[in-house]
């Protein structure tokens, strides 16, 4: 009779921690799942520039390993298709910069070995409403590629990147009001190339990229000042937290990703890692809270230099290189979603 209890009561402990055991790795699952979508309509290529503007993105302009391309495409979400648009008049190039004011994209700046300058220092503005390019003459800055870019409320601001002799830290502020551009406050942290910038509640937060091959843990949130007066700069890291912070410096240590907002919340994916290798991982920024974690890797072929955008709340990844390879395909990433191996 003893050792029926005994054997009972060990039944009972065993299913107790078979449930919490199985609890336990619910609760840490890893969440996000990607599913492919429509294609982009052009080559395979990487280095494109991308903007939104309402329930459109706009991207074009690239490279694909032999040539630069001038197409262009806009994808409207009530669609679902991509079409063509007026291309680019400028010089074809990759990793250009853009940003949209007001209902209307601009792009400058870039790449091009085959131009006697191969950096690029011209600026255009495009009007989906008569898609139709416009010159703007020249940055402010100097000629240059890798840069970033962003808006927040009526301006765009544009710094950062490699002119050919120097990794820079300028910045500066376009007005689309009188096309023009001012100089501001410089980035604070070490010099960067092939960094990315993302908006959150009309701040930007900058980071990752590389200066002679060296990555930083620099990561520096802008606001812009009052009208004639100067932005600034706070820099911020996650708290004491180990794991907390260990995310976030695997987040920085890497190039050429891509970032992608959606509400408070930020993902960075891809790019180059520290390792030197194409990188699949998917990191999760909480503006609110400062706290980085994990989200399940992107699940098309690792690579840098893609397109990110988010089109009524839905977040999507596509084309971009690793190696010499170019892609076209594009992936939707639903982060509160569970990972799925069907599809």
């Amino acid at each position: 009779m003893k050792r029926i209890k005994i054997a009972a009561m060990l039944f009972v402990v065993a299913g107790f921690m078979l449930l919490n055991a199985c609890s336990s790795s619910s609760d840490s699952t890893t969440l996000g799942n990607w599913t492919k979508t429509t294609p982009y309509k052009g080559v395979k290529r990487s280095g494109a520039f991308s903007f939104t503007i309402g329930t459109t993105v706009y991207a074009g302009l690239g490279f694909d390993g032999d040539d630069y391309w001038s197409d262009a495409y806009s994808f409207d979400i009530n669609n679902g298709y991509w079409q063509a648009i007026k291309p680019f008049p400028g010089k074809p190039r990759e990793r250009a910069v853009a940003f949209a004011v007001d209902g209307k994209g601009y792009v400058g700046l870039g790449y091009n070995r085959d131009e006697d300058k191969q950096e690029l220092g011209d600026f255009w503005v495009y009007d989906p409403t008569t898609n139709e390019w416009d010159s703007l003459g020249l940055f402010g800055g100097s000629a240059r590629y890798n840069a970033i870019a962003f808006a927040i409320g009526s301006k765009g601001y544009v710094g950062t990147g490699y002119d050919g002799d120097n990794t820079n830290s300028d910045f500066w502020e376009f007005d689309p009001s009188t096309n023009s551009w001012k100089e501001v406050v410089s980035y604070p942290g070490e010099k960067i190339e092939s960094g990315l910038a993302f908006v959150v509640n009309g701040k930007a937060y900058i980071g990752t990229g590389r200066d002679n091959g060296s990555y930083n843990l620099d990561f520096w949130e802008f606001v812009p000042g009052a009208e004639g007066s100067n932005p600034t700069w706070t820099k911020r890291s996650p708290g004491t937290d180990q794991s907390d912070y260990d995310k976030f410096k695997l987040a920085m240590y890497r190039h050429d990703a891509v970032a992608v907002v959606n509400g408070t919340d930020a993902y960075i994916v891809g790019g180059v890692a520290s390792s030197g290798a194409a990188d699949k991982a998917v990191y999760h920024f909480d503006a609110t809270t400062f706290n980085w974690d994990t989200k399940t890797s992107f699940e098309g072929s690792a690579r840098s230099l893609a397109i990110g955008f988010v089109l009524n709340s839905r977040i999507f990844v596509g084309t971009g290189q690793n190696g010499t390879s170019r892609y076209d395909d594009v992936w939707e990433f639903k982060p509160l979603e569970e990972y799925s191996e069907t599809n």
